[in-house]
């Protein structure tokens, strides 16, 4: 099937040809040239498969959250801040992943860095003591950490023997 195109006609001022006409994106060299490379420009900066436009998004919507995290320095916690960042990333990659039929396959590939990284910060966290009255006991949370790495490695033994 051949693609199909539509034609426009539009009056710019003055102002905006000398802009349309200044756009040298990828060899642009004709109007419709440079019309279509300002609406790929457009595209780029706020469609939902920009990751930057959508983590700037994600972390614009958790900004409260921090902001409150960090408001009494003595009671700021690290992990909140490495949730919060995993929100972010997670967000982004979900609303910057592309809406197909492999899109559970694709978003995977995408958060398994992201999620790997999270485990990598979040360790050390859960590992330091925290004195601030909210947190758990040292003892509650070493039994804790050391329950999880427990499952964990028993998970990756169970994996390990069927395969």
């Amino acid at each position: 099937m051949l693609n199909k195109s539509q034609s426009i006609s539009v009056r710019l001022s003055q102002e905006d040809y000398a802009y349309l006409m200044r756009i040298d994106q990828n060899g642009a060299m004709t109007q419709s040239e440079k019309v279509r490379e300002l609406i790929q420009m457009a595209r780029d900066q706020v469609g939902p498969q920009s990751f930057t436009r959508a983590y700037l998004c994600a972390t614009e919507a958790v900004a409260p959250y921090r902001a409150m995290n960090k408001e009494h320095p003595a009671q700021r916690s690290e992990i909140v801040d490495v949730v919060l960042d995993l929100v972010s990333e997670l967000a982004a990659n979900i609303q910057a992943t592309e809406k197909n039929e492999e899109f559970g396959v694709n978003l995977e590939h995408r958060i398994l860095p992201v999620t790997e990284d999270i485990v990598t910060k979040l360790l050390p966290c859960l590992l330091t003591s925290h004195s601030f009255e909210a947190s758990p006991s040292e003892n509650e949370r070493k039994l804790r950490l050391h329950n999880l790495v427990k499952n964990l490695h028993n998970q990756i033994i169970q994996t390990t023997v069927k395969e």
